[in-house]
């Protein structure tokens, strides 16, 4: 507190808001009167901290009513401290706390990735194994690796695509249970959650891609102990923070397990987790550089599922822009005009207000902002808005989302439908079918879907210029097994077509 000017007179150094005194004014009065200043600003901190976060929740308050979910929970963490938790009820459903216990969903993918780093700090396996080195059912694929399931790239040709996979991430869990001897829950319970000091929740649905039960406060505890780097060193929270890249030089949105993207000129990284629409969806934001984070619970799936979060764009999520417009505005800068205008048409489609969503839609095209190249959000609402959008902003947007992403499952099934709305039919069924040769899927429950959802589309495309083509396609989507909704789907296409009933 005490510095010498020019080895003379003693200045003393004030904090904030009191100027330097020289040495001749006594000694204890400065004292006491900085000491004053000081108590006057720690009082004055929490009424300016309130601010940011009265900004959040009023923001969190207006979307959650807007999209009926009943309550979201929610911490902020910074510097390795909880520092505000809050929740938002909204008096629609059964209310949520922060020691509410739900399913986080995929956000269990980054607890299984740091499972996955810490055998990778003590050398028990590398991200660059084969897979087929711990899993035998990938010994005709030897070329996937650790690493591609743990960034979402080893369908098609593996590194070369982000295609979210999240069956194929669970098969990390079974290389982790070979490597440690034990099942992927003892593994996950002993390395990860006990060690973070979290409690352990009954998860009878885990898997290294989901199911993992937890409160807003434990998960912010993993949250402290990943920034005290007291599960992995900081070194390797890096390492697993920075995206992928593909041989031909292409950034993918996941490292290890994290997405990660740059926002304002910082790493941002995040998981997102999407459960039954009637349980749960969780957001998990943190930026490293500034020791920040952000814990969401909901008690529906509607935090996660209007918004494409799967794509790789936190952008599109009005519940992490609205942490970054509170909490980090100088990064919130760089979400642009149109990011903000695609959630929030995100939202209004999801909450079925067409014609709010056909306005935002056509000024959109209006600025000049429909074209942009690589945006899968965009490319959804171009799905959704034919009859809203200009037929050759439709046809650009589709043609750009393809062009970046020719093996994306979920770009070429968004593709064919557009191009069906469009009556190009020849165009759809070239999409379907190349959707349907794609190599190396994992064939899963959703792969089926995919199946068939193609095969269904394909009938749509040709049902008005050759019905048997139409109701042989019908009859390969019924063949794939698929159940639920898509089948009666299926069959009501059938009927329609004039195919025999179902027996």
């Amino acid at each position: 507190m005490v510095a010498l000017a020019n080895g003379a007179a003693n200045v003393f150094d004030a904090p904030p808001g009191c100027a330097p005194l020289g040495a001749e004014e006594p000694r204890v009065v400065f004292k006491l009167y900085c000491l004053a200043v000081t108590l006057s600003l720690a009082a004055a901190a929490p009424a300016m901290a309130e601010e940011p976060l009265q900004k959040f929740e009023a923001r969190v308050r207006e979307r959650a009513t807007q999209l009926t979910i009943p309550g979201i929970a929610y911490a902020v963490v910074r510097d390795g401290e909880v520092v505000n938790t809050g929740a938002i009820n909204t008096g629609v459903g059964p209310a949520i706390s922060t020691d509410t216990e739900l399913r986080f969903a995929s956000v269990t993918k980054v607890f299984t990735a740091v499972l996955l780093m810490r055998e990778v700090e003590r050398r028990e396996l590398s991200l660059d194994d084969s897979v087929s080195t711990w899993l035998p059912e990938f010994d005709d694929r030897p070329q996937i690796t650790v690493r591609h399931l743990a960034a979402h790239v080893s369908e098609g040709i593996p590194g070369t695509e982000f295609v979210y996979g999240t069956n194929r991430y669970a098969k990390l869990g079974d290389i982790l249970a070979r490597v440690l001897g034990s099942t992927f829950e003892a593994a996950l319970r002993d390395e990860v959650v006990e060690k973070a000091g979290l409690t352990w929740h009954a998860s009878p649905e885990l898997g290294a891609h989901a199911g993992l039960v937890s409160t807003v406060n434990d998960v912010a505890k993993f949250v402290v102990a990943l920034q005290e780097d007291r599960l992995v060193t900081s070194k390797t929270f890096d390492a697993m923070t920075t995206p992928f890249v593909s041989a031909t030089g292409v950034t993918q949105p996941v490292g290890v397990g994290f997405f990660s993207q740059v926002i304002g000129g910082e790493r941002v990284v995040w998981s997102f987790g999407q459960d039954d629409p009637d349980y749960s969806s969780a957001l998990l934001l943190m930026i490293p550089k500034r020791k920040l984070a952000l814990v969401m619970l909901a008690n529906t799936d509607e935090l996660s599922n209007p918004f494409r979060l799967l794509m790789g764009n936190v952008r599109t999520s009005p519940f992490a822009v609205a942490f970054l417009d509170a909490f980090a505005p100088d990064l919130a800068r760089d979400v642009s005009a149109r990011d903000r205008d695609i959630s929030d048409m995100l939202a209004l489609a999801e909450a079925g207000d067409e014609k709010a969503l056909s306005n935002r839609m056509k000024a959109l095209v209006a600025r000049g902002s429909a074209t942009y190249p690589n945006d899968f959000a965009l490319q959804f609402l171009a799905g959704l808005g034919p009859a809203r959008m200009p037929r050759s902003s439709c046809e650009a947007v589709d043609a750009n989302v393809v062009g970046a992403h020719p093996g994306n499952r979920w770009a070429l099934l968004m593709s064919g439908g557009i191009q069906g709305q469009l009556g190009n039919a020849a165009l759809s069924l070239e999409r379907y079918e190349a959707l349907l040769a794609l190599p190396n899927q994992q064939q899963d429950g959703l792969a089926r879907l995919f199946r068939a959802w193609a095969y269904s589309g394909m009938a749509m495309a040709v049902r008005g210029s050759d019905k048997a083509r139409a109701l042989r396609y019908v009859e390969e989507g019924l063949a794939t097994g698929v159940t639920g909704g898509t089948r009666d789907t299926l069959q009501q296409l059938k009927q329609q077509l004039g195919g025999p009933a179902a027996q």
